[in-house]
């Protein structure tokens, strides 16, 4: 699925600042009074990934570790102003284990708002991925799995799940490694049906990998296309010691395309030292824009990298440096999470200062499409966020409305772990932006069945080149229809919504070839 990274809760404004006149990057105060919320549960606590609901409700995923080292999965709601929302779970969590260790590294938010939680259990006989589905109350969905979770194997070896996303059927892709027969961590991306059934009909038993030479090898992001292909990027190892960018892409049906990178690989050292994505996006015309870091020789330090691939997989020149923006000056800084503002500017969180355990802090870094730093944003593009002075990281980004929002970990006096969520005022409201020219675009009738007939009416000031999304609620694309090149003056476009389009309410995005663009709401009924 070609996620655009959008909330939609408003279709008519466009904001150039935020509502609390705040600079972009400032700490929400709104936000349980400080902008942000730690929660001491156990030992060692850290959410890895953060999602928001339509009414901006917080869902944190990560894992909490009691001194012996059992963990759970920790899923956490959290209200608009920063507490836990007590009808969520119990008192506003769910906790799920199955063996000695059970922990989450991704979450997403289905379009009927359900919640899909995916990680690994082990009791270290036996090692899983977990897949977990809950109702929007933070109960297992019983109609998934085997009562809400799924305990899918991939041979006899650790393994675990890191990345996530959905197909436009609603098929579930989660992407990490497992040990194969050499005893070597190959990245794999599996398939699941949309009640959590693995799709045999994809790969190998509803597995694809590829092959590896040495030990530490994983796929940590994974993303479809718009025509269905899927890209999943990590790393992997060309030495014991040497990691290099991986980025592989497949068929619909997990054969590996050899149209892109060399026979479906792309496999990129840039210092020869250490190199490694931890996550990806794409853009509307499919380009590829990962994060993570690169080792340099100079310096031996850590740097956030940055960089952006075309739909071949070769490296995008006019972005930064050659297709790479490689950004700190002290031993460590991480970019672990990214996401894509409408307007094409680029938003990564990770970490930046002195390595573990002295002080890091979190980073969250904008950068234009170009690749060139934003600054107007924080101090040269760059917001820190220091918690208690100790190693902390940012893990998982999400947007909404005029705010961005981190989850991930801060290290407390006691030397714990500690879950931790901060909010940001923005500058930009991730509502789908209209138009200077608006077009006139209106939609009848609204509400229409599944399956049934809807007209547009739009009018154009000028000659343009003119194409329809439709959009779900949350952002995600559903229907794309190009049109083409259209003369100025009214114009009507008639089309079938598909059988597999369910009830629900969506937007209909009018785009012409400046990205101008208008939207309309459209509810559907069964």
């Amino acid at each position: 699925m070609k996620s655009i990274l959008i909330i939609i809760l408003s279709v008519f404004i466009i904001l150039t600042g935020s509502v609390s006149g705040q600079p972009a990057g400032t700490l929400d105060l709104t936000f349980n009074g400080t902008g942000k919320v730690v929660y001491d549960k156990d030992q060692m606590d850290l959410y890895q990934d953060v999602r928001v609901q339509p009414d901006g409700k917080i869902i944190a995923a990560g894992t909490s570790y009691t001194p012996s080292y059992s963990s759970v999965i920790e899923v956490t709601r959290y209200m608009p102003d920063g507490s836990f929302d007590n009808s969520f779970g119990s008192g506003g969590h769910y906790n799920y284990s199955t063996g000695v260790e059970t922990g989450a590294n991704k979450c997403l938010i289905r379009e009927d708002g359900k919640i899909l939680v995916c990680g690994y259990t082990t009791d270290y006989a036996t090692y899983s991925m977990v897949l977990i589905q809950l109702d929007e109350n933070g109960v297992p969905d019983p109609s998934f799995g085997n009562g809400g979770i799924v305990i899918q194997g991939v041979g006899t070896g650790e393994q675990n799940a890191f990345a996530m996303t959905l197909q436009d059927d609603g098929k579930i892709l989660i992407a990490g490694y497992a040990v194969n027969n050499d005893f070597r961590n190959a990245p794999v991306v599996l398939r699941f049906s949309d009640t959590g059934v693995l799709d045999t009909s994809f790969g190998t038993n509803g597995v694809v990998t590829i092959p590896v030479t040495e030990t530490d090898n994983d796929f940590s992001a994974v993303c479809v296309q718009s025509d269905g292909k899927i890209l999943a990027a990590g790393h992997i190892s060309n030495g014991l010691s040497w990691f290099s960018l991986l980025i592989a892409r497949f068929d619909q049906y997990g054969v590996l395309d050899n149209t892109y990178g060399t026979d479906g690989i792309v496999n990129m050292n840039l210092n020869n030292v250490d190199d490694e994505f931890f996550d990806m996006q794409l853009t509307d015309g499919d380009e590829s824009i990962l994060t993570g870091f690169t080792v340099t020789q100079a310096d031996i330090y850590y740097h956030m990298l940055l960089m952006k691939f075309d739909i071949n997989g070769q490296p995008v020149t006019g972005f930064g440096n050659n297709g790479a923006v490689v950004s700190g000056s002290v031993p460590y800084s991480f970019g672990d999470a990214l996401a894509l503002q409408a307007d094409g500017k680029i938003l990564i969180c990770g970490s930046t200062g002195d390595l573990a355990p002295n002080n890091n802090d979190w980073a969250l870094w904008r950068f234009n499409s170009d690749g060139s730093q934003d600054n107007d944003f924080g101090t040269g593009g760059l917001v820190t966020t220091d918690f208690f002075g100790n190693a902390e990281e940012a893990l998982g980004i999400a947007l909404y409305e005029d705010k961005i929002i981190l989850a991930g970990k801060t290290r407390n006096a006691d030397n714990r772990l500690d879950f931790a969520v901060a909010r940001y005022i923005n500058d930009f409201n991730v509502a789908v932006p209209e138009a200077s020219n608006p077009m006139n675009l209106s939609v009848s009738p609204n509400l229409v069945k599944r399956g049934g007939t809807v007209n547009l009416v739009y009018e154009l000031k000028q000659p343009e080149s003119i194409s329809f999304e439709m959009l779900s609620i949350t952002g995600n694309l559903v229907i794309t229809m190009p049109i083409g090149i259209q003369t100025t003056g009214n114009h009507t476009f008639q089309f079938s919504l598909p059988s597999s389009v369910s009830a629900g309410v969506y937007f209909l995005l009018i785009k012409d070839s400046q990205n101008m663009n208008k939207t309309q709401k459209l509810v559907v009924s069964e």
